[in-house]
C-alpha cells in the first residue's frame, strides 16, 4: 500500500493512496481454491479556515478475502465508504468536538446460517452520524462523550429456511432484503469522566447505553436495550501502580450475541478486576 500526503498551504491539504492485494489460496483437503486481484484506492481533503476549525472529506474502497475456515467458492467482501465531518477546538483547547457523517456499502459480506456457520452472503448499506466531545473543566479532570447513530439495511440477502412438510424437510429460499442486519444497534452512547489528584490517586466513572438489536436476519427477536455503569480507581506510588475496575455496577441483566436465531447469551453480571504494575 502507498499513501501520499500533499500540503498545499496551512489551510488546505490532501492525501491519496491505495492498496493492492493479490491472494492465491489452495486447500487440497477441502478442494477449495481461490484467486484474488484487487486494487483499493482512497482519497481525502482537509480544509482549515481557522487554526481551531477544520473540515474534511474522504472516500475509499476496501477488500477483504473470506476466512480460510469457509469451504468452497466464495466472493471476496468489497466495500465503499464516503465520510465528511468537522473538528472544532474551544475554550483554549480544553474542549474538543468532532462530528462525522458517513455511508458504507458492503458487498458479499459473510452471514452465518441457522447453525452459526458462515455459509451465506449478502450486501449491506449503513448510514450514520458520529459525535465525539472531550472537555477538560479543570486541570487533571477529563470527560469524554461519544455518540453514534446508525441506519443499517440488508440490500441483498436471500436465506435458505428449512420447512417441515408431510414428506420430510425441504428448504425454501426467503428474501430478507430490506431487513436490519444482526447486532446493529441504532443508537450507541458512551460517557466517561476521570479525575487525577496530586497524591497519585485517580478515579473514573462512566456509562454505556445501547439500543435494542436483532439477533438474526429474519428480524423476529430483538435483544432489549441496556444501560450499564462502570467505575475505576488507580493509585500510583513511585514505580508501582494499583488498579481496580468495576463493571456493570448495578448488576443489570441483559443479553449479548447469540447462537443462530434460536438463542442469546446472558451478559456478564457485576465484575471486579484488580491489577498491579511495576515499572523498573
Amino acid at each position: 500500500y502507498l499513501v501520499d500526503r500533499i500540503v498545499f498551504s496551512e489551510r488546505f491539504q490532501a492525501f491519496l493512496g491505495g492498496r493492492y492485494d493479490r491472494i492465491d489460496y489452495d486447500d487440497p483437503m477441502s478442494s477449495t481454491s481461490r484467486n484474488y486481484n484487487s486494487f483499493s484506492p482512497m482519497a481525502g481533503l482537509v480544509l482549515s479556515p481557522m487554526s481551531d476549525l477544520s473540515f474534511y472529506a474522504n472516500a475509499g474502497r476496501a477488500f477483504a478475502p473470506p476466512s480460510s475456515q469457509v469451504v468452497g467458492p466464495r466472493e471476496a467482501e468489497k466495500s465503499t465508504q464516503v465520510e465528511a465531518g468537522a473538528k472544532k477546538y474551544l475554550l483554549d483547547n480544553r474542549l474538543h468536538a468532532s462530528l462525522a457523517i458517513y455511508q458504507l456499502k458492503k458487498d458479499n459480506i459473510g452471514i452465518p446460517d441457522a447453525t452459526g456457520v458462515t455459509r451465506q452472503n449478502g450486501d449491506q448499506r449503513s448510514r450514520g452520524v458520529e459525535l465525539e466531545v472531550m472537555v477538560q473543566p479543570i486541570r487533571n479532570w477529563h470527560t469524554f462523550l461519544a455518540y453514534a447513530f446508525s441506519d443499517a439495511e440488508l440490500t441483498r440477502f436471500a436465506e435458505l429456511v428449512p420447512v417441515l412438510t408431510a414428506t420430510g424437510v425441504t428448504f425454501q429460499r426467503v428474501d430478507r432484503s430490506g431487513n436490519e442486519p444482526t447486532f446493529s444497534p441504532r443508537h450507541l452512547l458512551n460517557l466517561w469522566t476521570s479525575r487525577r489528584f496530586e497524591n497519585g490517586l485517580e478515579v473514573g466513572a462512566g456509562a454505556r447505553y445501547m439500543t435494542s438489536q436483532f439477533i438474526a436476519e429474519e428480524n423476529q427477536f430483538r435483544i432489549r436495550d441496556v444501560l450499564t455503569f462502570d467505575a475505576s480507581v488507580w493509585y500510583t506510588y513511585k514505580q508501582t501502580k494499583w488498579q481496580i475496575h468495576a463493571r456493570n455496577l448495578t448488576d443489570r441483566k441483559y443479553e449479548t450475541r447469540g447462537f443462530g436465531s434460536t438463542s442469546v447469551i446472558p451478559g456478564n453480571p457485576s465484575e471486579l478486576y484488580c491489577g498491579f504494575e511495576l515499572n523498573l
